[in-house]
């Protein structure tokens, strides 16, 4: 577990707004920057047609998207092992109307049966 599930929790709900958008724009742009211009910029790289800083700023910007992605999946992996192990202490002790703050009152029932030991 986290030894700062609310830190956890805070850029777990950061990254989630940008990895898992709300609109089909944001996702397909999300998908261009990942998957589209990468395949492009290898096309046009094997036939000799890409300017060096189209490849430069296309690979950055597919870099950063990537890890951005990883970081998120990996916080999405920790905020489940805190829903584990909240239910299997009897919790959550507090609730929220938002879904968007759930990961807040799992950071809480962690932090709460850490400090009972």
């Amino acid at each position: 577990m986290s030894k700062e599930p609310f830190k956890v929790a805070e850029r777990y709900i950061q990254l989630k707004k940008h990895c898992v958008p709300k609109s089909w724009a944001d996702s397909i742009n999300l998908m261009n920057d990942m998957i589209l211009m990468p395949v492009i910029v290898i096309f046009l790289f094997m036939l000799r047609q890409a300017d060096v800083f189209f490849i430069l700023s296309t690979v950055s910007r597919a870099y950063q998207t990537w890890s951005t992605f990883i970081e998120y999946t990996e916080l999405r992996f920790e905020v489940q092992r805190m829903l584990l192990h909240t239910k299997m202490v009897g919790g959550p002790f507090i609730v929220t109307n938002d879904d968007t703050y759930m990961p807040y009152v799992l950071a809480d029932a962690v932090v709460r049966t850490s400090t009972r030991h």
